[in-house]
């Protein structure tokens, strides 16, 4: 997601007692970052602000760090007045998400920058995002704060999908999010949730799930690596019936869920789901390695990585696809060519691939002993 690219207010903006400051020695500036000059508190932000920009290396690193040790008492005022919009954006990038009482000043303040909620959208914790969620106007107005929600592991089911539901009734279409036109099409006939929304939320919490049946996530087991707090929300009842979630649940799940939820998903009958899996940034080598070789997911999914060049750089992928006999033939002949003779040989000997396929790479490989 595109980031607002910041630089230093102009000059003529500027107090005299910033100026002054800007124009000082480089002691001077580090005691302004360090909270030791005689300044307004307003004032006190801009030049930090400005000081991140600064030509001294350390002037520039402990400007860029001050904002996370400065007081509430001195944040909190200014953050919620007239401030230059880039000097709020800057402040929200570099706060702490735990700085609860700051950030809310920012969210609050009508000159922040849409693209300031855009970035607080994409790492706030689910309580301060409900602040972005009730300011319907700017999603309204701005879609990708409404895509920085949905792509959020942090940010509630049913939260996202009252986003996703004010943009269908409004007719506003975020670009980026999986299968939008189907999600609207679903919200629409049926708005209502399929699991609870603390549920859905812990699972996306989860790194490794203990697993105990192919439709569903159990509560951790006693030592599983979770977080305790995540452990605490969910009960002996809780757990995710795939099959019975909507499909805005299974492709949010697909695209920003765990390893577990991508493993299940990616099976799913519905392409939609699946297509959402393998495009899902969390994809990692491995599990791209393991569709590859699956004879059992979509031909979708298959041709999808077959025509990824990034995906079949990977010589392994290359190995799965030819194996699998769900790979067009098309691109399975253009991939023999990689293949190490070990692998052509079990190749041409193969029964679980088209015939043409394993003639091919029996032609290749004599062609190879000869030349060798």
């Amino acid at each position: 997601m595109q980031q607002l690219i910041l630089s230093p207010l102009p000059p003529e903006t500027l107090s005299p007692a910033i100026q002054n400051v800007l124009g000082g020695a480089s002691s001077m500036k580090l005691m302004v970052v360090r909270g030791m000059a005689p300044m307004r508190p307003a004032e006190f932000l801009v030049a930090i602000y400005q000081l991140s920009f600064d030509s001294d290396v350390q002037v520039r690193s402990q400007a860029e760090s001050a904002p996370g040790t400065l007081p509430d008492r001195v944040l909190l005022g200014p953050l919620a007045d007239h401030l230059p919009p880039p000097v709020l954006h800057f402040f929200a990038d570099k706060l702490p998400t735990l700085r609860t009482a700051a950030i809310e000043k920012i969210l609050y303040n009508n000159d922040t920058l849409d693209d300031t909620f855009v970035l607080l959208a994409s790492k706030l914790d689910e309580q301060a995002l409900e602040i972005i969620v009730q300011n319907e106007l700017r999603l309204l107005r701005c879609p990708r704060i409404v895509e920085a929600l949905y792509f959020n592991k942090q940010a509630r089911m049913s939260s996202v999908r009252r986003t996703l539901e004010l943009c269908v009734r409004n007719q506003v279409r975020p670009e980026n999010i999986p299968a939008f036109d189907e999600i609207a099409a679903e919200l629409l006939n049926d708005p209502t949730p399929s699991a609870p929304d603390e549920v859905l939320g812990a699972i996306l919490s989860l790194d490794a799930p203990v697993v105990s049946s192919a439709t569903e996530i159990p509560v951790p087991a006693p030592g599983a690596d979770a977080p305790e707090e995540v452990k605490k929300r969910l009960t002996s009842k809780s757990f995710i019936k795939f099959d019975e979630l909507k499909i805005f649940e299974k492709v949010r799940l697909a695209t920003v869920g765990n390893a577990y939820c991508r493993q299940v998903l990616i099976r799913d009958t519905n392409k939609l789901v699946a297509m959402s899996v393998i495009r899902s940034p969390s994809m990692t080598d491995m599990e791209v390695v393991a569709a590859a070789s699956n004879r059992a997911i979509c031909d979708d999914v298959i041709r999808f990585i077959a025509g990824s060049r990034e995906f079949t750089k990977d010589y392994a992928v290359k190995s799965a696809l030819v194996n699998n006999p769900k790979c067009p033939l098309a691109s399975s002949l253009r991939l023999l060519s990689f293949l190490r003779p070990d692998d052509l040989k079990n190749l041409s000997r193969s029964k679980n691939i088209p015939g043409a396929l394993a003639t091919a790479a029996k032609k290749l490989l004599q062609t190879r002993e000869r030349s060798g």
